[in-house]
């Protein structure tokens, strides 16, 4: 389940940039008891669910008034469609196979309420519209969101049939390959090159990030992460360098609200030698981060804290002489995240093997916490050194069977530095509750 508060930062940085995207929709007042209306969300939603990494529909907001974030919803309505089942089942009168969503009421910032669905990708096969509606759905109609104007309407092109067919054969794939695993069958499970690329990828980072803008030097002084995510072999012209925007936003992830990465639309983008990039400070919602994407397919990704930006009760030092705290599912989560971009880019990119370089720095005497009330930690965990770094080889064949146990590793090659003791399955079931 996404976390709550990175869905309403999230929501609410889109509501301000003024317009519908591929992966967010809204949808003015609506009463679930009016046959229409459900109809159009169950369009919308049969949409997202078509869409790689699901998406997210805003009941309550109309789509004139985004930056206003009005009308909102009245108190009926709100409370509607803040009823999971109820919701569940007008939904599952369209859909089949049913929907996987979660549904979020949320008061925002100017008091208005509204309730997001956060609706997942298809497990298996996409979601096929089942019956007829006032015009509204079509039975046997396949729903998507496709690349040109944001709209849920039937597959317009062989495009879009094009995006949906591999999204469901890359699921194929990798769950091909992860029971085959579990069977004991190798494919492809060739040991990791020898990293004599380095240096020419370090150089090609020195020359994306440049010299440091106002939000880089803001970024460099808080408590931050700084991710490279490369094919092993380095090469100059892996991608076009007119094709990188495209690239990236094809093979973001957006597992939990806010994508990994965060590719504003409301601000330019810079060139770089070789390189596309973006900065991007905490103007609407408490995040901060910068990106860059390389000719030569690495990833550089530049990320503050949770707890540098955001005040959390449940995160707080134990101990009053340390001087803040790095929180157990911030890493952890966006390791997995990290990871599951590492295996689409892989994939992509036609590698066989991807090398994760990561630092979390401005850490001096910081305290391991867990940032959560269920999940204590039995520390204090401090550390001393103002930078931790951890790196990891994986053949892009185990990185797409098991993404996620690779997010766990990376996460554990921090979180152990500090001298926490944590059983991997205690990772695995945490980022499970949030990632299903």
């Amino acid at each position: 389940m996404p976390d709550p508060d990175d869905i309403q930062d999230y929501v609410e940085q889109r509501l301000t940039l003024g317009h519908e995207d591929r992966s967010f929709e809204v949808k003015g007042p609506l009463n679930l008891t009016d046959k229409a209306h459900r109809a159009k969300v169950a369009r919308a939603a049969m949409a997202m669910g078509n869409l790689r990494d699901g998406g997210f529909i805003c009941i309550g907001i109309d789509e004139t008034r985004m930056r206003e974030m009005l009308p909102g919803l009245d108190d009926t309505e709100f409370e509607q469609w803040s009823d999971f089942d109820n919701v569940s089942d007008a939904l599952a009168r369209y859909c089949e196979p049913p929907l996987t969503f979660t549904r979020h009421p949320l008061t925002l910032s100017n008091g208005v309420k509204v309730v997001v669905l956060a609706v997942a990708e298809f497990d298996d096969v996409p979601h096929v519209c089942k019956r007829d509606s006032q015009g509204e759905l079509h039975r046997g109609a396949v729903y998507v969101r496709p690349r040109g104007k944001p709209e849920s309407v039937p597959v317009p092109s062989a495009a879009d049939m094009r995006d949906l067919l591999d999204l469901a054969i890359t699921k194929g794939v990798r769950e091909f390959v992860r029971r085959a695993g579990q069977a004991g069958i190798p494919l492809g499970l060739a040991p990791a090159p020898e990293d004599v690329d380095q240096e020419a990828y370090r150089a090609e980072a020195a020359r994306a990030w440049g010299e440091p803008s106002q939000v880089m030097a803001d970024i460099l002084a808080a408590g931050h992460t700084d991710v490279a995510v490369r094919p092993a072999a380095f090469d100059a012209g892996r991608v076009d360098p007119a094709k990188l925007e495209r690239f990236l936003l094809d093979h973001t992830v957006r597992l939990r609200g806010w994508p990994v990465p965060f590719v504003d639309d409301g601000a330019g983008r810079h060139r770089y030698p070789g390189a596309v990039g973006q900065d991007i400070e905490p103007r609407v919602v408490p995040h901060s981060e910068a990106w860059r994407l390389c000719t030569s397919g690495q990833f550089l990704h530049r990320r503050v804290l949770v707890s540098d930006l955001r005040h959390l009760e449940q995160a707080q030092p134990t101990d009053p002489s340390s001087t803040g705290v790095v929180v157990v599912w911030d890493v952890l989560l966006y390791m997995v995240e990290v990871a599951e971009l590492g295996a689409r880019m892989a994939t992509a990119l036609e590698v066989d093997h991807v090398a994760f370089d990561v630092t979390l720095s401005g850490i001096a005497n910081r305290e391991l916490v867990s940032g959560d009330w269920q999940r204590e930690l039995h520390g204090p965990y401090r550390m001393a050194s103002n930078e931790l770094e951890t790196q990891l080889g994986v053949s892009t064949t185990r990185l797409v069977a098991d993404t996620r146990t690779v997010g766990v590793e990376l996460a554990q090659g921090l979180l152990r530095q500090f001298g926490l003791g944590v059983p991997d399955q205690v990772l695995f079931d945490w980022q499970e509750q949030v990632f299903h």
